[in-house]
């Protein structure tokens, strides 16, 4: 079995998005018991879609908090999983060429702050982690936002990842197919 683990730290941004998921969890389960017990009595049909319409609300709302919550870098054995808010996507060690700091793209156009950049071969993936920058301008909140120190222990620590995947990995030789 695949075990992801985080690379990047854990921040204030994480501790926000639990508390989003706390006050969201909270309010759905009084709005399943008062809804419960409201539809157990029998209401019209106008309250009825007005509790199945907060019930969905409240499944997007968890949702949401909880994508916002587990939004960053993971590695295993097998990879490199980029998580972010509204999609995830992973990338085998094999299409992996290295990482780099390139400044974040908000709308295709460049931001102020460096996101961490995932080199295939097939292009670069921008990552969710970003690193904290004190200038002013266009900013793109999505994911962690880490100290300087931080985003280079991250990036070595990715570096590092990859290499020991690429031990790990027996050579081939003539193109052939690796037997294990």
């Amino acid at each position: 079995m695949r075990r992801w683990i985080r690379v990047d730290p854990w921040r204030g941004w994480q501790v926000v998005s639990s508390l989003f998921l706390l006050v969201g969890a909270a309010f759905a389960v009084v709005l399943l018991v008062t809804g419960g017990a409201a539809l157990a009595d029998g209401v019209d049909m106008v309250t009825a879609l007005g509790i199945v319409g907060a019930m969905a609300l409240m499944g997007v709302w968890l949702t949401f908090a909880a994508r916002l919550h587990l939004a960053g870098v993971y590695v295993c054995a097998s990879g490199v999983r980029l998580r972010h808010v509204f999609r995830t996507r992973t990338l085998p060690w094999s299409a992996v060429t290295g990482f780099a700091a390139r400044p974040a793209l908000f709308l295709g156009e460049p931001t102020i702050r460096d996101a961490c950049w995932v080199l295939t071969v097939d292009g670069a993936f921008e990552t969710p982690v970003q690193r904290r920058s004190r200038e002013m301008g266009w900013r793109k909140e999505v994911g962690p936002v880490l100290s300087e120190a931080d985003f280079d222990r991250l990036l070595t620590r990715l570096a590092a990842e990859l290499t020991d995947a690429r031990r790990s990995v027996p050579p081939q030789t003539d193109g052939g197919v690796v037997l294990r």
